[in-house]
């Protein structure tokens, strides 16, 4: 059996990047590698949000490994004991590490699912062909990101400097992911940074998965789509968000906002 490769994070480490790469190269990539792609419509993607809210969800009372298994198998398709069987498999989702800060106008914290996320991910998963990569970024640029995120999609009306208050004491993500693979020495776990990638982020999980350096090269880019989103513009989105306004002239305003995506990154 050949190895089963899960890109599971972190979100906002370039993850839709590297997923549109991979859609746009499937030609070139499908000789490596089997990929089950959450930017896929159909079972794949079906399977893989259904597995990332499942784990959101259930990570703290206990995440159920048959609901689990289930969902997985709906996006590849067969039983999870045929992964891998024909050849190298890499499951690409950045939710399967449960919820983040900023995500969710409830949830407050750094990262506290990725532990439970990992055993059951490996519980599930063949045994000893398994290899987690998880994308990590400046600390810095990783939390600017979350908040950029938390103001865009859920409302968040507080600035940069409260949102970074809210993160737990001496919150560091290099930090922290070392240490989690430090906990998980039984696990192959890859850790990739995101600024040592010189074509696109998530590079060195193919490099991993098979490619040589000169097939990588030759791989079609993904367009940078957006621009960055400007101080004004986030200022704008806390003003509409804390606005005395009804919700329909609210929602009115955001999807005016979206008309113009073109203009923002990190989407």
């Amino acid at each position: 059996m050949s190895t089963c490769h899960v890109h599971l994070g972190l979100p906002k480490t370039g993850s839709t990047t590297f997923q549109k790469a991979l859609q746009l190269n499937a030609d070139a990539v499908a000789p490596h590698v089997t990929v089950i792609n959450r930017m896929c419509f159909g079972p794949q993607r079906q399977g893989l949000l259904r597995a990332h809210a499942h784990i959101r969800n259930t990570f703290a009372s206990g995440i159920d490994l048959p609901v689990l298994q289930t969902h997985l198998e709906t996006a590849e398709g067969g039983p999870l004991s045929e992964y891998a069987k024909d050849g190298p498999v890499l499951l690409t989702d950045e939710g399967l590490c449960g919820p983040h800060l900023g995500q969710f106008a409830h949830h407050k914290g750094g990262l506290p699912a990725l532990n439970a996320a990992l055993d059951a991910l490996a519980a599930v998963l063949p045994a000893g062909q398994t290899v987690f990569h998880i994308v990590v970024r400046d600390h810095k640029q990783w939390v600017k990101s979350l908040y950029n995120q938390a103001v865009k999609q859920t409302g968040y009306t507080g600035s940069f400097e409260d949102f970074t208050a809210e993160l737990p004491r001496d919150f560091d993500i290099t930090h922290h992911i070392n240490a989690l693979q430090a906990a998980h020495q039984d696990k192959d776990i890859h850790i990739h940074t995101m600024e040592s990638a010189s074509l696109f982020p998530g590079q060195q999980i193919l490099l991993d998965c098979g490619f040589s350096p000169a097939e990588l090269s030759a791989l079609t880019l993904p367009e940078k789509e957006n621009q960055s989103w400007s101080k004004s513009m986030l200022l704008a989105m806390r003003v509409i968000n804390s606005a005395d306004i009804d919700n329909k002239a609210r929602g009115a305003l955001h999807r005016e906002f979206a008309k113009q995506r073109d203009l923002f990154t990190d989407w």
